[in-house]
């Protein structure tokens, strides 16, 4: 446990630990202090990974952890760009840069949580707006539905009324029954026996057809259950629709609120930081610290005495160059 803190912050800046150690308590004072300095940046960037991976990207806690993670490690690798290289004002240019860019979106991602009640009222004005330019629409394309079913209700309930004026004119028809009667019978024939002609009885089989007319009754009455059914699945559907239709404005607004896009809540934070100034300062605030936060390693990297650390570095860089040019010539 004997200088974890030390060990933590060389692992965390790329610092040697062995050569740290080597060093005066200068050395081991700017890595504790470049530590400190990572070590907020790390957790407050943790949080925004974690934060925005659930509100908007819409991960389980685990996996908002994960992204959160992931956040975490690249920070610490552009970080680590600044620590570990030389002074220059190209870099440090480049840093301010990225630090407003990451300031900014950090200052948007905090305040798009900590203003979301304030956010939630002007969506739903914006919501209401939306609902009246979208409502005509809806309305006269279930209107257009309702009309269909109706004429298609119409149609059917005309043709059950003259189905049933036709049942109640002929509720029975006559059809049609043919009977066979076989009946048993002789008949005389001449045959002709030796020559003879001769006259003999045979027996035989009369069938005779005999016509019936039965009343029944009228098939088409087997129609009126289908034609009800048909009617019945048709005024269904059109009291659905009507229900539907009720709805329309509440169907919409709550289709139109339960979308959460980080643009759309982006646009809506825009309009109150404009119409806001109390609102504005504390974006501000909140970007004025994210910014300071961004530049803490790089401004502790500029008002940085070179130390004995640095020293061994570019030492052992320049008898590194020595050698490497004796060898080559």
């Amino acid at each position: 446990m004997k200088n974890l803190w030390l060990k933590t912050g060389c692992f965390l800046t790329g610092y040697s630990y062995r050569l740290v150690m080597s060093c005066s308590e200068a050395s081991k004072k700017a890595v504790k202090k470049y530590t400190s300095a990572l070590l907020i940046i790390m957790i407050i960037w943790f949080l925004i990974g974690v934060l925005f991976s659930q509100e908007y990207i819409k991960l389980s806690f685990l996996g908002a952890v994960g992204a959160g993670l992931v956040l975490t490690v690249i920070i610490v690798q552009i970080e680590r760009q600044i620590i570990l290289g030389t002074k220059s004002w190209k870099s440090s240019a480049f840093r301010f840069v990225l630090g407003l860019v990451m300031a900014a979106i950090g200052s948007v991602i905090i305040d798009q949580i900590i203003f979301q009640e304030d956010i939630e009222k002007q969506k739903l004005l914006r919501v209401d707006k939306e609902v009246n330019e979208q409502l005509p629409y809806k309305v006269k394309e279930v209107d257009d539905q309702i009309a269909i079913f109706q004429k298609d209700l119409d149609k059917k309930e005309k043709e059950r009324l003259e189905l049933l004026d036709e049942i109640s004119k002929k509720p029975t028809i006559n059809m049609p029954v043919y009977a066979t009667e076989r009946i048993p019978t002789k008949v005389r024939r001449s045959v002709i026996i030796n020559g003879v002609s001769t006259t003999r009885e045979f027996d035989t089989i009369l069938v005779k057809k005999k016509y019936e007319s039965h009343a029944v009754e009228n098939p088409k009455t087997k129609l009126i259950p289908i034609l009800d059914k048909q009617i019945d699945t048709l005024r269904k559907r059109r009291a659905e629709l009507s229900i539907q239709k009720s709805n329309i404005r509440k169907d919409l607004e709550q289709e139109l609120l339960h979308k959460k896009g980080f643009l759309d809540e982006l646009e809506v934070m825009f309009e109150i930081l404009t119409s806001s100034p109390i609102s504005l300062i504390v974006w501000s605030l909140w970007f004025l610290f994210f910014l300071i936060i961004e530049l803490l390693v790089i401004v502790s990297k500029l008002l940085e005495k070179e130390n004995d650390y640095d020293r061994i570095i570019k030492h052992q860089v320049e008898i590194k160059i020595l050698s490497l040019e004796k060898l080559t010539e």
